[in-house]
């Protein structure tokens, strides 16, 4: 399977076109297994008080120690299929999965396919970042403007190359 996708980002003002190419029966029990995953009730686990034995998950209870309950640190059923089933499959798809990303101006792709642009200039109101993103705007538009003649030079080359190529084939 095959899936196309537009990436975006707002701050350092740069898109990219992205390929991933799946196992289509991989991609299939991923659906599957989110779907299940949708549909599972949020059934509350019980209190029953656990140790949990990594240092780092210790860390994350209330008094530091790995004393928890089962509804605390897991919440409910659904949070748990999640968890163990959901996770698991996510990573084997991923783990097959080849990703192909082009580069392209910011600018450029957002004139293409303006939908996948989420305008996001209000989120970011620090002053440094207000100066910083300025900057990365100049950068972004001055590698479109590099960039248009030579997509524009490229298209007139492939139109021509391709009608010489139907004329020799069809008319002579």
């Amino acid at each position: 399977m095959r899936t196309f996708s537009i990436g975006v980002n707002n701050y350092w003002h740069t898109a990219s076109i992205v390929l991933d190419e799946v196992p289509a029966p991989l991609y299939y029990l991923e659906r599957f297994i989110e779907f299940i995953c949708s549909i599972i009730p949020s059934i509350p686990l019980p209190p029953i008080p656990i140790k949990l034995s990594d240092k780092y998950d210790a860390d994350w209870t209330d008094n530091k120690d790995g004393r928890t309950n089962l509804k605390d640190w897991y919440g409910d059923i659904q949070q748990l299929f999640h968890l163990y089933v959901c996770t698991n499959a996510h990573n084997l798809v991923w783990k097959y999965t080849e990703s192909t990303v082009i580069n392209l101006p910011y600018q450029f792709l957002k004139e293409r396919f303006p939908d996948s642009f989420v305008d996001l200039e209000d989120e970011y109101t620090d002053d440094d970042d207000i100066e910083f993103r300025k900057e990365t705007k100049k950068l972004a538009d001055a590698a479109y403007h590099a960039f248009l003649p030579v997509h524009q030079l490229l298209g007139y080359e492939y139109k021509k190359a391709y009608l010489r190529h139907y004329f020799v084939k069809n008319v002579l």
